[in-house]
């Protein structure tokens, strides 16, 4: 994607001899689109190229000749977020100092970059931060070319729907062509995300930005909306190992780079039944699907989806008589687990199980959890050099 196509060409009037007067206006609502999500048939690496090579020669004008300034500052501040976001869907840091063109004039005054030589002093340091971007989206490019690395499941996913309380929800097709659908009673039972993912697959950063408009939080301070995120997913989270896996998990957030680590949805649908377990009985109706929702799943690059379940004793027991505190191996229980766990390896998930004691017994120290997250980002989602 070329710098100029965030640009759309106006006719403004005619000149003195009939012709057309045409301008060049800004597509905001184009480069707004872009920061929510990736752009229908345009791959996130291709609209970074284009709109870094725009801001980086929007900012060099501003502090060189400005005459060559096509962006107001109202415009720059919103390419600067597109441009924030987009990369931070792939993995690539960038963190410039300003929001727009008045923060960077203030930041380079404040630096020592005016006088004689600033020109070259402010051209320099744009290079300085606008190089390891470029860089990063070479590599990211060296990369697809040559099909490297873990090839994932195919298919972009439409509705994601996770963070279930326990109650399941009822769902309706609200546009049954483009796969919309709406979680009619009880509303808050589960959470649906909704955005089209790219190839970067899903982010904290991206979640966040996702919880805080969705909540009226867009302007709020990042780690409230953090804070209020992380409580409504733990509220869905079902027994206490559960609980500190994914307290041990959400420390990498809080870590230099936390925005752009995947992010762990907890309690994610992968099949839906309408009907209960228990309606099904008293209808008398067999089975339909296995397995309906995952304890934990990791949305990451390249189509990678780890799958991430917490075996409690009901996994491969059960319970004999009702409501005692005696338990009988059920071979039935643990053969359907591994043909449920053969039938999502074979689609191309990755699935890794913790034992639920393994975890409640080093509950004191769950560095062993947090190296786990370590080596399976090294396998899986190491990221572009910055």
């Amino acid at each position: 994607m070329k710098a100029s196509e965030f640009f759309r060409t106006v006719t403004t009037g005619t000149d003195g001899w009939g012709g057309p007067l045409t301008s060049s206006v800004f597509e905001v609502e184009l480069v707004e689109r872009l920061r929510r999500g990736p752009l229908e048939g345009t791959p996130d690496r291709d609209a970074a190229e284009g709109l870094s090579t725009l801001v980086h020669a929007e900012l060099e004008h501003c502090g060189t000749d400005s005459t060559g300034q096509r962006l107001d500052d109202e415009e720059i501040a919103v390419a600067m977020r597109a441009l924030k976001a987009l990369l931070r869907r792939l993995g690539i840091p960038f963190n410039p100092p300003f929001r727009d063109f008045r923060g960077f004039q203030g930041y380079w005054s404040a630096q020592g970059m005016s006088g004689g030589g600033g020109w070259a002093a402010r051209r320099g340091y744009l290079n300085t931060l606008f190089s390891p971007v470029w860089l990063a989206l070479d590599e990211l490019d060296a990369a697809n070319a040559a099909n490297l690395g873990f090839r994932g499941v195919d298919g972009e996913p439409r509705n994601i729907i996770f963070a279930s309380t326990g109650f399941k929800p009822e769902i309706v097709m609200s546009q049954v062509i483009d796969g919309a659908i709406e979680i009619v009673e009880p509303a808050d039972t589960c959470l649906v995300y909704d955005r089209p993912l790219g190839d970067a697959g899903l982010t904290w950063g991206q979640l966040l930005d996702w919880w805080g408009e969705r909540n009226g939080m867009a302007c709020a301070d990042g780690r409230v909306v953090g804070r209020s995120l992380y409580e409504r997913l733990q509220a869905s989270l079902m027994s206490k190992a559960e609980r500190y896996l994914f307290f041990a998990y959400a420390s990498r957030y809080s870590e230099a780079g936390g925005m752009d680590q995947p992010a762990l949805l907890p309690q994610v649908y992968l099949h839906y039944d309408p009907l209960t377990e228990r309606q099904r009985k008293a209808l008398n109706k067999p089975r339909r699907l296995g397995r309906e929702r995952m304890d934990f799943l990791l949305l990451l690059p390249g189509g990678v989806r780890i799958v991430i379940e917490v075996d409690g004793k009901h996994h491969y027991a059960r319970e004999v008589p009702k409501g005692s505190d005696n338990w009988e191996v059920a071979a039935d229980l643990y053969s359907e687990m591994a043909a449920e766990d053969r039938a999502l390896r074979l689609k191309g998930y990755e699935v890794f199980r913790f034992g639920g004691r393994e975890i409640c017994d080093a509950k004191d120290d769950l560095s062993f959890i947090r190296r786990f997250f370590f080596d399976l980002e090294a396998r899986f989602w190491a990221r572009p050099p910055a």
